[in-house]
């Protein structure tokens, strides 16, 4: 028996969807299935009711469910005990975020931070370790034990699905992706999101392994814009998005925390539906932290952080 099929029959239990718990463990459904099975095989008695849809969980897959959760969060507790018992540097937070909330969000944050546990006997002068991957991989390393925290962003159609029962979650704040173009001398907007029919607009575009990406793309797809846009450069770097941006290349959805001097200054402005129609885009900005007791460093972090 495998570690990660507890971990998938947890998330199939909390997904409702043999399809949904495979896109969340990142395998295929056929591979996904195979999994469940073999877990049945070694529970010795079936797990999941099949013959209804969507799948839900048999008698002794609920009576099963309980166990799991229980060993997982008992090992969970052991592998973080033992990692910070034994961790080289114990004056370091170490977080695990993404490059543009790196960039735009955090400094300001942590300042704060600092400034509340100053007087802190045990956080005082702490460092802190910045970790930045694309979400998926930041929560992969937050899960594994090998950071303390994880700051992600959290899009209401994509929601972050980390397991309540081991993860204890803040809202930490909100924010936006403002759609925006180079100003003209003029004060306005160099480029215009058109009426169908006209030249499309020229875009700069996210990966589709960001967060920001899928987002921006899912609105596109559910205001039926594609037809008014020619992405004409892709990026993983939202930094690079907002050059291209700056350099008049095309109309881009970009942070507001990322682009406010931008914004103030008058070089970058919003760029609005020709209906007058709303172009902003929230996202939640949250942080995670295990509920196992932590390091009494990290406990004072938590502390400074949801106060």
């Amino acid at each position: 028996m495998h570690i990660r099929w507890l971990e998938d029959f947890v998330c199939l239990a909390q997904a409702g969807s043999l399809a949904r718990a495979a896109e969340l463990r990142n395998v295929t459904p056929p591979a996904f299935g195979r999994r469940m099975q073999a877990l049945e095989v070694w529970a010795g008695a079936p797990l999941i009711d099949r013959s209804v849809f969507p799948v839900r969980l048999t008698r002794e897959g609920k009576q099963f469910l309980e166990a799991a959760q229980s060993a997982l969060r008992t090992l969970d507790e052991a592998r973080l005990s033992l990692r910070a018992a034994h961790r080289a540097d114990a004056s370091t937070v170490v977080i695990a975020t993404g490059k543009t909330l790196a960039r735009s969000m955090v400094p300001a944050w942590l300042a704060n931070l600092r400034q509340q546990l100053r007087n802190d006997p045990v956080a005082a002068g702490f460092r802190t370790r910045l970790s930045t991957f694309p979400t998926h991989d930041a929560m992969v390393m937050f899960t594994e034990g090998d950071a303390d925290f994880l700051l992600c962003y959290n899009a209401p159609e994509q929601p972050v699905t980390l397991d309540d029962a081991r993860y204890r979650v803040h809202l930490v704040g909100e924010e936006r992706l403002v759609c925006v173009s180079a100003a003209t001398d003029g004060g306005g907007p160099l480029y215009k999101l058109q009426a169908r029919g006209r030249a499309p607009v020229p875009m700069i575009a996210y990966a589709e392994t960001l967060t920001l990406g899928r987002m921006v793309n899912q609105e596109i797809a559910r205001r039926r814009l594609a037809s008014r846009l020619d992405v004409i450069a892709i990026s993983d770097l939202a930094e690079s998005v907002h050059e291209m941006v700056r350099q008049r290349m095309g109309i881009a959805w970009l942070p507001a925390r990322l682009i406010a001097d931008d914004l103030h200054a008058g070089r970058l402005v919003r760029v609005g539906l020709e209906a007058g129609g709303e172009t902003d885009l929230a996202m939640q900005i949250l942080l995670y932290r295990p509920r196992a007791p932590m390091r009494p460093l990290d406990e004072a972090f938590w502390r400074a952080a949801v106060a």
